[in-house]
């Protein structure tokens, strides 16, 4: 999988920003005073039939929406695939159907909420919307679970039989989870400006949802975004020197040097207990890249990093870095070439994702 170009030749992302229409690259930023942060979803209609839509809970809504976008944005009337990751599925849709099957003490339970609430529902939506027959999975591996999918339909490619993949990633904000993981300390316990995550230097994050569908393949595409040059997952590393480790061996396998990166998409959470491997990587590695930061934008979920792959596939397609991201801007004559995507979630889960400007 070495030294080989994956490009992303559509993409479609709904999120708390406004970031359904790809001819607009946040000019609006929505801030939150709530620790949770909801999707802001387009006119519906405008891409689902009335008569689907109304069959559908609101996330699979979102979803299929995501995917549409990203098939229109593509050109691409089917694909040859569909793999999706998400690290919690439908929790809504999921909780209703247990919430009801205990009040009709497992009689007489609709199975709306069941077959919505399965964590394949979307892919298996989205195939049946774009009558798409292929290969189909999905990937429930918490904070790997977009890197695991986006790996997946690399290794695909690499067999030479199919040409396109539709790789998405998604997770909803839900009442419960907030509350379970509020006593772990993973969402701040209090009120906070979102675009000030990063002023607040309490334990913690702040809860977001996003739904995000990238078309993927070894050709390029005539809008295409970028090129994916590799991804890289560490799972639980012992300490910071393994972690450099792993990243040196990643570049290197790439034909990368820590120099080359113009722009370093920075995935800290807000939370310093669990940013310190990450800040102290920028602050050795990456002093002369420009450094954005997302998930003030977005929030912090186990699929998150889709959100940081549209965004460095963003600037290095339109060239510019919108202000509401730019943590730090470093002077540089040369177009921004080379993108570097660094994640984490809860402290464990690390992943890399190499993004390079489309020559």
């Amino acid at each position: 999988m070495n030294n080989t170009n994956y490009y992303i030749n559509g993409l479609g992302i709904v999120s708390p920003q406004r970031t359904f229409d790809n001819n607009r690259f946040l000019q609006e930023i929505v801030s939150y005073h709530a620790n949770v942060l909801s999707a802001i979803a387009p006119d519906f209609k405008e891409y689902i039939n009335p008569i689907q839509l109304r069959r559908l809970s609101r996330m699979l809504r979102i979803g299929l929406t995501a995917a549409i976008i990203c098939i229109r944005d593509s050109g691409i009337a089917k694909p040859d695939g569909i793999i999706t990751g998400t690290g919690y599925g439908f929790l809504n849709d999921t909780a209703k159907f247990v919430s009801e099957m205990l009040a009709q003490e497992e009689q007489h339970v609709t199975p709306t909420f069941f077959m919505q609430g399965t964590y394949n529902a979307l892919s298996g939506l989205v195939a049946l919307t774009l009558k798409c027959n292929g290969y189909n999975n999905t990937y429930v591996n918490k904070g790997f679970s977009f890197e695991t999918s986006l790996h997946d339909a690399m290794m695909q490619l690499n067999e030479g039989n199919l040409k396109n993949f539709l790789v998405g990633a998604y997770d909803e904000a839900d009442e419960v989870q907030y509350k379970v993981n509020s006593r772990i300390n993973h969402y701040k316990k209090h009120h906070i400006n979102s675009l000030e995550l990063f002023e607040h230097n309490t334990d913690g994050s702040l809860q977001g949802e996003t739904a995000a569908f990238f078309s993927i393949s070894k050709e390029k595409g005539q809008e295409c975004w970028c090129i994916v040059k590799g991804v890289r997952m560490v799972f639980r590393p012992y300490s910071l020197a393994e972690l450099e480790q792993e990243l040196d061996d990643f570049l290197l396998k790439n034909k990368t040097a820590t120099g080359d990166i113009d722009l370093l998409i920075n995935g800290v959470s807000g939370d310093p207990h669990n940013d310190h491997f990450l800040i102290e990587l920028k602050q050795k590695f990456f002093q002369q890249a420009s450094e954005v930061r997302f998930k003030h934008l977005c929030g912090e979920f186990c699929t998150a990093s889709s959100f940081g792959l549209w965004l460095g596939a963003s600037i290095l397609k339109k060239q510019q870095i919108p202000s509401a991201v730019q943590f730090n801007l470093v002077s540089s004559p040369r177009p921004i070439k080379n993108a570097l995507l660094v994640n984490q979630y809860m402290g464990r889960n690390y992943s890399f994702i190499l993004l390079n400007k489309n020559v």
